[in-house]
């Protein structure tokens, strides 16, 4: 069964469906090591890895019912992806990466709090809890969890596998009837 991404807006923001014409962004973006450090990419990155990326992973994920992927545009132009893959018991994790050129302006952010809104909304996905992780030391994408008023929970050992190597991870949750002010007790 292909599942539709859902369209969703934000006051700069437009969440729609990755499409094959976002290979190109996807491969420059791809090229960043800081992108590489923390995010599961081939290294080197290859235009056929984007173009595999906006077909096959995107086509999969549509068929899985379970994974949704938005494209964040900016302006018309695609800067990044979220993604909510979904789990029993109406909770999720929460993915993102955002090209350079769109960093340290909010984007992401925005982007987080506005799948966030739309994952609790009975109207929407109707979740209760939506779950973060990263591996330590991302601190943008801790930022960004943060902003969002996601609550820091700790720090798991040996808890993610990148590039062959067991590392520690951040964990993070948001749950429906939170606050979205930001909190301290994140390691920033």
């Amino acid at each position: 069964m292909t599942v539709l991404t859902p369209v969703i807006q934000s006051e700069r923001l437009l969440l729609d469906s990755v499409l094959p014409s976002d290979a190109a962004a996807v491969f420059e973006y791809c090229q960043d090591a800081d992108l590489q450090r923390f995010v599961p990419v081939p290294t080197p990155y290859l235009l056929s890895d984007a173009d595999k990326y906006v077909t096959d992973y995107v086509g999969a994920a549509a068929e899985s019912a379970t994974d949704i992927l938005w494209a964040i545009r900016v302006d018309g132009v695609f800067a990044g992806v979220i993604e909510l893959r979904l789990e029993p018991v109406h909770s999720a994790t929460v993915g993102f990466w955002l090209g350079t050129p769109w960093r340290g302006q909010g984007i992401m952010s925005e982007a987080l709090q506005t799948v966030s809104e739309y994952g609790f909304e009975p109207d929407g996905l109707g979740l209760e809890r939506l779950h973060w992780e990263s591996v330590v030391d991302n601190i943008g994408s801790a930022i960004v969890a943060r902003r969002a008023g996601f609550h820091f929970e700790g720090t798991m050992r040996a808890s993610l596998v990148h590039r062959g190597e067991r590392l520690d991870s951040w964990q993070a949750s948001l749950l429906r009837g939170d606050s979205r002010i930001p909190e301290d007790g994140w390691p920033l």
